[in-house]
């Protein structure tokens, strides 16, 4: 049975390594009979959450009028939510935490995401320094009750295009191919 796959994509950077990567991603999960949609949050105008709880009493829905509200429906619909993102500065760029911040209205009406994904590039040559940022995404998984479909890291790139040839795009796309 096809699933509903929203690729978030958080890089600022259009078309660099990350781009690459949710496109190889999307790529497998499409030929795979996937319906795929990638939000490109790097560039949204997203605020962070003000933990008003004003979605606690309404059904879910935040008071902020950004654009975090075309998101919300899309989450809604997603069996897997996959996280395309840079490392930046040791964590995820500013721009998806924000998403994931306005993600706390699901407190007040859960998405019900069953599978979650990671894909993640970073400039270090030291694999060890993307375990903070690969820590935090398990733990949001096992908070958010969601089953890892698997993780992408790929060290060692960060020119725009670095990434080409890279074992990590087989990989993201091994990655979305499997899933069915």
């Amino acid at each position: 049975m096809a699933k509903n796959i929203l690729v978030v994509h958080a890089s600022p950077r259009k078309g660099g390594n990350s781009a690459m990567l949710a496109d190889a991603f999307a790529r497998g999960a499409e030929e795979a009979g996937n319906d795929v949609t990638l939000i490109e949050v790097g560039h949204a105008d997203i605020k962070g959450c003000t933990a008003c709880e004003y979605c606690f009493t309404h059904d879910g829905q935040c008071c902020q009028q950004d654009d975090m509200q075309q998101f919300y429906p899309l989450l809604r619909a997603a069996d897997v939510v996959v996280w395309a993102t840079p490392m930046y500065f040791y964590n995820y760029p500013a721009q998806l935490r924000a998403f994931q911040d306005r993600m706390f209205c699901a407190v007040a009406m859960p998405f019900d995401i069953p599978y979650t994904g990671l894909l993640l590039c970073f400039e270090d040559k030291d694999a060890s320094r993307a375990e903070p940022l690969v820590a935090s995404y398990r733990v949001c998984a096992d908070y958010c009750k969601q089953e890892s479909i698997g993780e992408v890291v790929v060290k060692g790139v960060y020119e725009k295009g670095a990434i080409a040839g890279n074992p990590g795009l087989d990989e993201a796309y091994e990655l979305g191919r499997g899933i069915s």
